[in-house]
This record gives C-alpha cells, sequence and structure tokens, in this order.
C-alpha cells in the first residue's frame, strides 16, 4: 500500500497532526495558462539556484498540471550539470510556451457541444497532440528516479481530492489503483476540468464506478495536502486569478448567482493562503509562500536586477483564466515575474546569500 496514511485521517485537510518527513515539496496552483507560465518562471529560476533537483514531491493544480505533467513526463532525461538542468528550456521551457501560443478551449466548447464526445475529451486529446504525445503516468518518474508527481483533481461524488501519480491513483476514502497506465492528457485534463465548461472529466475504472471529476482548485487551489503532510521545506507558487471588486454587482439570477459561487471560491482559497503562510510564520515549516499577485516591494531581499512595479505585476495577475493563446510579449513578461518572485522568495526567506541572477529570461520585456 502507498504511503498515504496521513490522507486518510478524519479530517485530510487538518495539517496540524501530520509529521512531515525532511523532503523538499513544490505547490504548484491553478490558474490556467496564466499560471502555467508563471510557474514556468518559477521553474526556470529554482533550476538555475540548485532547488529544482532538491525536490522531493510535486504536487499540482489545474493550470499547475499542465507544466508539472510536462517536467515530470522530461524529468529522467534532464541533464543535470553542477545541481542545474542543461536542457531545462528544450524539455520543459520551450514545450510549454508552444502550447501558450494555442487556444484549445474555445474549440474544444464548441466541438463538444456539436459532436459526439465531451469538452473534457476534446481537451484531453488537445494535451496530448500538443505536448504528451500518448505518454502515461508511468513515464513519471518512479522510486529512486527522481521526485513524485502528483496532479489533482476532485471526485465530484464524495468532494474528496483524487490524485493521480505514477504509483497509484486514488482519493483518502477509495482504494489504490496500482501503477496506472492512464494516460498523462487525461490525469491533466481531469485536473484542469475548470467549471462548468470544461467539467466533469469521466474517468472509468474497471470493476468500478465511473468517476466524475472536475478542477482540482475546486478543492484545493494549491495543492497544498500533498505536500504539507510529507514535506518539511514548502514552496508555494500560486498563479491563480485576482477576485474582481465591483462597486454594483449583478443582481439577476444568473450573474448574481455566479457571483456568490465566486465569492465563495475566493474565500475557500484565502483560507488555503493563511493556513500555509501560518504554518510558514510559526516555522513549523521551512520555505516560502509566493504569488502572481504578491506585492514585490514586500519581499525584504530582492535583486536589483530583477526590477518589478506593482502596476505591472497587477495588470498580468488579471490576466483571463483561460487555455487560450497568450499575446507572446504577455507570456514572456508572466515567465520574468514569475522568475523575478521566486528569486526574491528564495533570497528573503531560504538562502540570502544566494547569487544574483544575472537578470531577467526575457530583457526587452521589463515589469517596470
Amino acid at each position: 500500500m502507498n504511503e498515504l496514511d496521513d490522507d486518510a485521517a478524519p479530517d485530510p485537510s487538518d495539517f496540524s497532526g501530520a509529521t512531515p518527513g525532511d523532503g523538499v515539496g513544490l505547490c504548484l496552483s491553478g490558474g490556467g495558462y496564466r499560471a502555467m507560465v508563471f510557474h514556468l518562471g518559477v521553474l526556470r529560476r529554482f533550476n538555475e539556484t540548485g532547488w529544482l533537483q532538491k525536490l522531493t514531491r510535486v504536487a499540482s493544480v489545474s493550470g499547475g498540471s499542465i507544466i508539472a505533467a510536462q517536467l515530470g513526463m522530461a524529468w529522467k532525461k534532464l541533464g543535470f550539470s553542477n545541481g542545474v538542468a542543461t536542457n531545462f528550456d528544450a524539455l520543459v521551457g520551450n514545450p510549454i510556451l508552444g502550447l501558450a501560443a494555442k487556444t484549445i478551449d474555445r474549440k474544444a466548447i464548441l466541438v463538444g457541444v456539436l459532436l459526439p464526445g465531451s469538452i473534457s475529451q476534446r481537451v484531453q486529446a488537445a494535451y496530448d497532440k500538443l505536448l504528451f504525445h500518448g505518454a502515461t503516468l508511468q513515464a513519471l518518474p518512479g522510486k529512486g528516479e527522481g521526485p513524485t508527481f502528483i496532479l489533482l483533481a476532485t471526485n465530484l461524488s464524495n468532494a474528496a481530492l483524487w490524485r493521480f501519480s505514477q504509483a497509484y491513483m486514488r482519493d483518502w476514502r477509495g482504494e489504490s489503483v496500482e501503477n496506472p497506465e492512464l494516460s498523462l492528457a487525461h490525469a491533466v485534463a481531469a485536473s484542469s476540468a475548470f467549471p462548468p465548461f470544461l467539467s466533469p472529466s469521466v474517468l472509468d475504472i474497471a470493476d468500478r464506478a465511473t468517476l466524475h471529476l472536475t478542477d482540482g482548485g475546486v478543492y484545493d487551489n494549491l495543492g497544498l495536502e500533498p505536500i504539507v503532510k510529507r514535506c518539511k521545506t514548502v514552496f508555494v507558487s500560486d498563479g491563480g486569478g485576482t477576485f474582481s471588486e465591483l462597486a454594483k454587482p449583478h443582481t439577476d439570477w444568473l450573474r448574481g448567482t455566479l457571483r456568490v459561487l465566486n465569492t465563495v471560491d475566493v474565500e475557500v482559497r484565502r483560507l488555503r493562503r493563511r493556513q500555509i503562510n501560518g504554518l510558514l510564520a510559526s516555522g513549523q515549516r521551512g520555505g516560502a509562500f509566493f504569488a502572481i499577485n504578491t506585492d514585490y516591494a514586500r519581499f525584504p531581499n530582492r535583486s536589483p536586477a530583477l526590477p518589478v512595479t506593482g502596476a505591472a505585476t497587477k495588470e498580468l495577475a488579471a490576466t483571463k483564466t483561460r487555455l487560450a493563446k497568450l499575446d507572446p510579449q504577455r507570456c514572456r513578461k508572466l515567465v520574468n515575474w514569475g522568475y523575478a518572485a521566486a528569486d526574491a522568495a528564495l533570497r528573503s526567506y531560504v538562502d540570502p546569500g544566494l547569487a544574483q541572477p544575472a537578470g531577467f529570461p526575457y530583457p526587452a520585456e521589463a515589469l517596470e
């Protein structure tokens, strides 16, 4: 049986009783292409500083699962030299930027409505064609081969967090499916099944009930549980959207209901943020939390080589949560912002003596 003892507690969202090991975990949030590209900047800086190779677990949700799956699929081919993967861009960065230049949600919705087959199946097919090329969960690193990658979805049957990994897939309530041969594209499509249009993703398990899965962010948009319960050092990269304030919220039943649901959703996300920041502030976990809407000026140890203004980051945080083509300049700015946020978090809270970067990955796309 796989190590899920902590997750089988009566309240699996309660981290207070967990006794983590000495591992280093990274949580990659949801947020569509916006989060995916922000996380790419984070991973680039982690790679340069040697922290990428130190990771023992990676948990991801939605847009974060796209890049996590690409990183996991490429891991065994990454050429680490002195702790740095020299072919990171070729195996991870370039494919992710290529996907960010393609719109897949609009076509999936239109075709899924008009023709046989679900919208989620169309998204899955696009992921497979553009990134994963038939790879299954078995392409992720196994024990001793690299970090444990866990892609997260939400089980609509029992409101539990469903885990996809190389060794198993399950939620804490049911039996584990060992060594699953499920396609990576299917797992990522389930993890990123944004409601209402891209949800649900249907998963048929032999001799068991059919599961209906939705975006992992419905349960835990930061992907905290598999990391906080197992790792003493926790990094959280949050590329989630910013809640838009309205002086006069809509009052008609449809838009009014959506506004209420969005309000509930944002409060759950804020509670998760408070949860991880409380653990970090108390010293129960080492590491750092940083977000796409973090005030860069609040990092005490920022690099002069990476000037960032609040106006620039606020505009980037407002990027829509979609699987839609990003303007190339905006895409490069998102990479730069993730890179700068990760650098400032590492230097401020983990390693003050870390060598300063030479500059942004894309110097022409300044964040001033």
